[in-house]
């Protein structure tokens, strides 16, 4: 064999060896929440995007909630899952309803943000969770453990012990809104941005209020509570006229998550694929425009981050000693 060939044989050789390594993955399953849901429209985007770009076949399996997937990415049986920093903290730490503590779960990316209140009718007199005393409120959501405990500690952050409200059990987002437009209930859970919030506003006499935090919710005070769940404000608007004046309310991140099984090659690759096309997924998905590129890599997830997602961020510049002083805590 000539010189020539020789080197065409090794570069041939080192091809066969990159692809094989970046394409160690053979198919991908990203669990998300029911078709319809928010985290169902985000995983499908990142389903599409994965197949284009990396030529593995990708697809979204739908559940009833993250409750029903977390075991299996912790097992190792499903590729991916899109999940709240709330329920990932409970799963990893087997509490409320985790039978195990799912140690394997590992973070991605960071890829939406989530404002989070509660709302009730403009004319009920509650402007601030202080004022939920003896209220009815749709708190209880056996379809998320996580909703709960975020509901419980808001009502807290008003003084108040959860035997001081009518804590009723809701059948999710959308029944409580529809409790408290039809008079059943006089505060129930939101995430601030439904769409349909600007329908049911119009449809209540008066219209709707969100309800802000109580005059104990600090950002410590939800920390302590609730870990993965901060204040924000939310902003009056035309398309928010249910938030009256500036409404410190509060926010929680939802995260691509994966397997400690997941290979570092894998999982460098399925960041790296997020990140190259975060400003082509925010043009076709309008929850991702919550997260700019550089939040992708946020500072304090609720599970560690995969190995692999590291050594990307890192040579991006976005993994800093706050990251490492976190991820040194599990």
């Amino acid at each position: 064999m000539t010189y020539a060939r020789h080197l065409i044989a090794a570069a041939l050789a080192v091809g066969i060896t990159a692809t094989t390594a970046q394409a160690e993955l053979k198919a991908i399953t990203i669990g998300t929440n029911p078709s319809g849901s928010t985290y169902f429209l985000i995983g499908s985007a990142f389903a599409k995007t994965i197949q284009e770009q990396l030529g593995i076949r990708t697809t979204t399996q739908p559940y009833t909630g993250s409750s029903m997937y977390l075991p299996a990415i912790h097992q190792g049986e499903i590729t991916l899952g899109l999940s709240s920093t709330v329920d990932l903290d409970l799963a990893y730490k087997g509490e409320r309803g985790y039978p195990i503590e799912m140690t394997s779960l590992r973070t991605l990316a960071q890829v939406w943000d989530i404002p989070y209140a509660f709302v009730t009718r403009a004319d009920s007199g509650i402007v601030t969770a202080d004022d939920l005393k003896g209220r009815t409120v749709m708190g209880e959501m056996p379809s998320s453990e996580a909703l709960t405990v975020i509901n419980e500690a808001i009502v807290k952050s008003g003084g108040l012990d959860i035997g001081e409200v009518d804590f009723l059990t809701s059948g999710g987002l959308m029944d409580g809104i529809t409790a408290v437009v039809e008079g059943r209930a006089d505060a129930a859970p939101v995430a601030t941005t439904m769409p349909v919030l600007i329908e049911s506003n119009a449809a209540t006499p008066g219209g709707l209020r969100v309800v802000a935090n109580g005059s104990q919710g600090d950002a410590a005070f939800f920390a302590s509570l609730v870990p993965g769940v901060r204040p924000s404000v939310a902003s009056p608007s035309e398309r928010a006229p249910f938030v009256i004046g500036e409404t410190l309310i509060v926010s929680y991140a939802s995260l691509l998550v994966g397997s400690a099984s997941l290979s570092d090659a894998d999982a460098y690759q399925l960041t790296k694929t997020i990140y190259d096309n975060w400003t082509g997924l925010q043009s076709s998905t309008g929850p991702l425009r919550s997260v700019s590129q550089a939040q992708l890599a946020p500072e304090a997830p609720t599970v560690p981050y995969h190995s692999g997602a590291i050594r990307f961020f890192k040579e991006v510049g976005l993994w800093t000693d706050a990251h490492q002083a976190n991820q040194d805590k599990f």
